[in-house]
């Protein structure tokens, strides 16, 4: 009697371990009596549950007793005690076993011990047979229905887990109609972006923003930390981040829970986690880039080298954060539901989509997803059971105004010069071409090709000609200087500044010119700044306010909603009337040059006019002077 006793003092040791509440009511004396378990889960996907009966026998509820104690037939008992035998951690407590009986005497004994109890349920799990029923969940819940009173093992068998789920820990429950809360987690990141571009000191969380070529995003991600307690040794827990092209890694800003900081361990020397002795008190985590292009010096990163152009490096990256030891540094630190903040950043760069399209960046997490299986480390071996959360997603979105230079007769100008301005740019200059004085081309760097074949003077107007202001007889009153030559020089680079606010594009052989990566902003303005060769130049500015407004967000109206979020209205001394195009769905503006007037010269072409009128006017005066002796005969 006092072994039985033992026995449900065992029961409740697990209903303290296994968080599984018993309701005991009134005796079942009869051996197969039907019984239902009812198991309560966390998630919100399917699970199903399996009961394999490990000790048969009758109940005594009044008492609490289980009685005639022998093997059941959810387990091969002769294999299960040869297994608990010859286990190296609780093996020599079951050296004088011999029956079932012996063995719930020796569990009994051992109840109040969380370790002993899970290492006998892990011997179990391994011995199992034939299962005594099964429940699927609906609404979280799932029922099991036995046969007999006894001592039952439940094992989550659900064959593909729910995304965020786990599976739960095994379950030792004396069976009459009980109730059982299913030890399992739900993992679900929430990731957002920090937004301070609104004028405001305070940083708020938004699931997409609007961002120039060059801007810096920072990104947060929170996720509750998960109960760890009922794996062994180690519980895996890696944060992966697929950026899109069009933002490359900067860099971990902080990570951080409850009110401790957790070190890169691979640039921290002087605190380097380090396996041998680390008792969790220190939060650690690991770093992988893939697909990256930073500098590395001495196995860092180094994403502030001078070297490194975060705009002109690819994106489209996978970050992979490790935390190290996370089982031993969360236990240690009692963290188990308090938030982790990951904050990272990245650079807009030139691969940004911008025809509307959001350039999304996804996070998920890979964690341990089967307390009854013994992880070997801190990421899961290829044939290790692991989880992963559902994705948590933000936006980000620029925008673009293409330029579509023409003459009077709609015929494509290449070679018109439009200068872009504002405090939301980064960029100093894209793809395009200018003149530069002769003498200064020598200092230009090799992303500048200069053409030394040709001369161009500049004008007064501020358009450029090859007409050489040196040609005898030359009216050279246009020319803003006779010996200033200047040379043609494309070039085809980005640089970003904080400080720079001007992008400069030429018109290409199709008329067109494009700024790009454009985000919100107030004070843009719009000037052409030279005019293709023989052409005047339009004068006046126009000043472009940039609006925008998440257009995934309820309420969204039209029409930014279809353009990307993004309105544009005009103002300033010229309005270029700017429209949205839905095909190439991108603001675009037609702008027009007039060609120049074609002045007379004292030299040149104006010299042989003068020499016909002169010619003229000689033969003009013989054909006077005939007529007049004609009328003289005629008299």
């Amino acid at each position: 009697m006092k072994n039985l006793k033992n026995l449900i003092a065992l029961v409740l040791a697990f209903a303290m371990i296994l968080t599984c509440v018993s309701a005991f009511a009134e005796s079942y004396g009869t051996a197969n009596q039907a019984h239902t378990i009812t198991v309560t889960t966390k998630g919100n996907g399917t699970h199903t549950y399996t009961a394999y009966q490990v000790f048969k026998g009758n109940l005594n509820a009044a008492e609490g007793v289980l009685s005639d104690i022998q093997w059941g037939t959810g387990v091969d008992g002769d294999a299960l005690l040869t297994a608990l035998k010859g286990d190296s951690t609780i093996g020599s407590d079951f050296t004088s076993a011999t029956t079932a009986a012996d063995v719930a005497k020796v569990l009994a004994d051992n109840g109040n011990t969380a370790a002993f109890v899970e290492k006998f349920a892990d011997i179990v799990g391994e011995h199992l047979g034939t299962a005594a029923g099964n429940g699927t969940t609906s609404n979280k819940v799932a029922e099991i229905s036995v046969s007999g009173d006894g001592y039952y093992f439940i094992k989550d068998t659900t064959t593909t887990l729910p995304d965020g789920d786990t599976a739960t820990k095994f379950i030792l429950e004396v069976v009459k109609d009980v109730a059982v809360n299913a030890k399992d987690t739900v993992l679900s990141p929430d990731k957002k972006i920090l937004d301070a571009q609104n004028g405001t000191a305070t940083e708020t969380k938004v699931a997409a923003d609007s961002s120039a070529i060059g801007d810096t995003v920072t990104f947060n991600v929170d996720i509750a930390v998960p109960d760890t307690t009922a794996y062994k040794d180690h519980f895996v827990f890696n944060m992966n981040d697929q950026l899109p092209a069009g933002i490359t890694f900067t860099g971990i800003s902080s990570i951080t829970v409850d009110s401790l900081t957790i070190t890169d361990s691979t640039k921290d020397s002087t605190k380097a986690y380090a396996a041998d002795g680390y008792d969790g008190t220190a939060g650690y985590y690991t770093l992988k880039i893939n697909d990256a292009a930073p500098i590395v010096t001495e196995g860092k990163y180094d994403w502030e080298a001078t070297n490194y152009d975060a705009v002109a490096a690819a994106g489209g990256q996978k970050i992979t954060v490790v935390f190290n030891e996370f089982k031993k540094f969360a236990e240690k630190n009692s963290l188990a539901g308090k938030t982790i903040s990951i904050q990272y950043t990245g650079v807009v760069n030139d691969d940004a989509k911008f025809d509307t399209t959001a350039n999304e960046n996804e996070v998920k997490f890979v964690y341990s997803n089967d307390p009854n299986h013994d992880y070997d480390g801190d990421e899961p071996g290829p044939d290790e059971p692991k989880g992963t959360t559902p994705e948590s997603k933000t936006r980000t979105y620029t925008t673009s105004l293409k330029i579509l230079k023409v003459d009077e007769n709609n015929r494509a100008l290449a070679g018109a010069e439009f200068t872009l301005t504002g405090t939301s740019l980064n960029r100093t200059v894209v793809t395009g071409s200018m003149f530069v004085k002769s003498t200064e081309t020598s200092g230009l760097s090799s992303e500048y090709e200069v053409d030394t074949s040709t001369y161009y003077y500049l004008l007064k107007d501020g358009s450029y000609t090859k007409t050489d202001p040196n040609t005898e007889g030359m009216n050279t009153t246009q020319y803003l200087s006779t010996t200033d030559i200047y040379y043609l020089v494309k070039y085809a680079f980005d640089e970003v500044s904080s400080k720079e606010t001007t992008l400069v594009v030429t018109t290409d052989a199709n008329g067109v010119a494009q700024f790009t990566g454009l985000r919100e902003g107030t004070d843009y303005t719009l000037e052409e700044t030279h005019a293709p060769d023989g052409y005047n130049k339009i004068d006046g500015t126009s000043i472009i306010t940039i609006a925008w407004s998440d257009p995934q967000a309820e309420g969204a109206t039209s029409p930014a909603k279809e353009q990307g979020g993004f309105t544009l209205t005009e103002t300033g001394t010229k309005k270029f009337e700017i429209a949205w195009n839905a095909t190439d769905k991108q603001f675009e503006v037609t702008i027009k040059n007039q060609s120049g007037s074609v002045l007379p010269s004292t030299g040149g072409i104006g010299t042989t006019i003068f020499y016909i009128l002169g010619s003229l006017l000689v033969l003009g005066a013989g054909i006077i002077l005939v007529t007049k002796r004609r009328m003289s005969v005629e008299k």
